[in-house]
C-alpha cells in the first residue's frame, strides 16, 4: 500500500492495516440442496456448435473443460498448457480455486452463475458456453467431472455438453441437473473485464473482478470495476472497488472521491465509511473522520476488527489535540 503524507508534511503511516478491500464481503459458497428446478425451456434450440473439443486425457478433465472455454474464445489455450497451472497430482484432479487462478492468466473474469438451470440457458443465448462441475457418482462416494455446457434442446429436454472423450453428449435435463446438484451447482462463465454477461449481479461480478488486485493486476481489475459503474450506476459496490485501484496506484484524491460517492449511495457502507475515514484522517482530517464512523449503526462482524482499528487511530489524535487542518474535510 502507497504510504500518503499528512497536510503538515510528515510521513503518515501506511493505510494498509486500517483499509478494507472490498473482496472481503464476497465469499463464494456451495449452495444447500434445493428441489430440481422445472426448467422454462427456450423457443428454440441453442447450441454453440462452434465450441472448441479437447478430448480428456486421464484425470485431466479440468484442464480439458477450461482449455474449451478459453479456446472459445479465440485464446490460445490447450489442456496440455493449462495443466501445470490447474491439475494437482496429489488429488488426481483440479479444484475451482486453481481453475479460475489459470483463467485470470487470460485476463478473463470468472462468473459464478446462479443456481437456478436457467441461468446456463440465459448463458448459452449470449453466446457464453458454460464451465460445469457434475458429481457422476454419489454424494458419499463422489466421481468429480468437469464438462462444458455447450446447448440444450427444449424438444429432447436434455443439454448439450463437450465432456470427457465424447465431442457432443446430450444428458436428459433431470440427469444433468441431478449430477450438477450433487457438486452443489458450480457454473461459471469467463468474460471479458469490459463485457458483463446479462445475467451476472454486481456481487457475482465484483467477486471474480477483484482477485486482479491482489495479483497486482490492476490495470484488469479497474477496466471490470469500470464497466461495473456503467451498469450498475447506483450501486455502491463498483464505487467502492474502483477505490481500491485509485488507492493502490496513490491517487488518493480519485480514491476519495469515489468512496464519497459509494456513501452518497449507501449511507451503511461500512467498507467506504471507513476507508474514507483512514483517508480523511490521513490528511489532517480528523473531525470529519470521526462523523465518517459515528454514521454506521451495524457492522458486520468480518469488519469489526479494522473498523475498530480505525476507531483507536482516531482516537489517538484527537486526544493528541489534532482538529480539522483541511478546508475541504467535508
Amino acid at each position: 500500500m502507497i504510504p500518503v503524507r499528512d497536510p503538515r508534511g510528515r510521513r503518515a503511516r501506511t493505510l494498509h492495516r486500517f483499509w478494507l478491500l472490498l473482496s472481503a464481503g464476497f465469499a463464494l459458497s456451495g449452495c444447500a440442496s434445493r428441489p430440481l428446478t422445472q426448467i422454462d425451456p427456450p423457443a428454440a434450440s441453442v447450441e454453440l456448435v462452434d465450441t472448441p473439443f479437447f478430448a480428456q486425457t486421464e484425470h485431466h478433465c479440468g484442464p480439458a473443460a477450461l482449455a474449451t472455454v478459453l479456446a472459445a474464445q479465440g485464446l490460445d489455450a490447450t489442456p496440455e498448457a493449462l495443466a501445470p497451472w490447474v491439475y494437482v497430482p496429489g488429488r488426481e484432479g483440479s479444484l475451482q480455486a486453481e481453475m479460475l487462478a489459470a483463467a485470470r492468466r487470460f485476463d478473463r473474469v470468472p462468473v459464478r452463475l446462479g443456481s437456478d438451470p436457467q441461468a446456463l440457458i440465459g448463458a448459452l443465448e449470449q453466446g457464453y458456453p458454460v464451465l460445469v462441475l457434475q458429481n457422476l457418482g454419489l454424494r458419499r462416494w463422489p466421481r468429480w467431472h468437469y464438462a462444458v455446457v455447450i446447448g440444450y434442446d427444449p424438444r429432447e429436454r436434455a443439454f448439450i455438453l463437450r465432456s470427457g472423450t465424447t465431442r457432443r453428449e446430450v444428458l436428459a435435463e433431470r440427469r444433468f441437473v441431478a449430477s450438477w446438484e450433487r457438486a452443489d451447482r458450480w457454473a461459471v462463465v469467463l468474460a471479458e473485464p469490459d463485457a458483463i454477461p446479462t445475467a451476472t449481479t454486481v456481487q457475482d461480478w465484483l467477486a471474480g473482478a477483484a482477485p486482479f488486485e491482489s495479483l497486482g493486476r490492476l490495470a484488469v481489475a479497474e477496466q471490470a470495476y469500470r464497466a461495473a459503474i456503467t451498469r450498475w450506476p447506483q450501486s455502491a459496490l463498483p464505487w467502492q472497488a474502483i477505490s481500491n485501484v485509485d488507492h493502490a496506484l496513490g491517487r488518493t484524491a480519485a480514491a476519495e472521491r469515489a468512496l464519497r460517492r459509494a456513501v452518497e449511495l449507501d449511507d451503511q457502507a461500512v467498507v467506504a465509511r471507513n476507508n474514507l475515514a483512514n483517508l480523511l484522517l490521513a490528511r489532517g482530517c480528523v473531525e470529519a473522520a470521526q462523523r465518517q464512523v459515528d454514521t454506521l449503526r451495524q457492522v458486520p462482524p468480518r469488519f469489526a476488527t479494522a473498523l475498530e482499528q480505525t476507531r483507536e487511530k482516531i482516537r489517538l489524535a484527537a486526544a493528541s489535540g489534532a482538529a480539522d487542518l483541511a478546508a475541504d474535510c467535508g
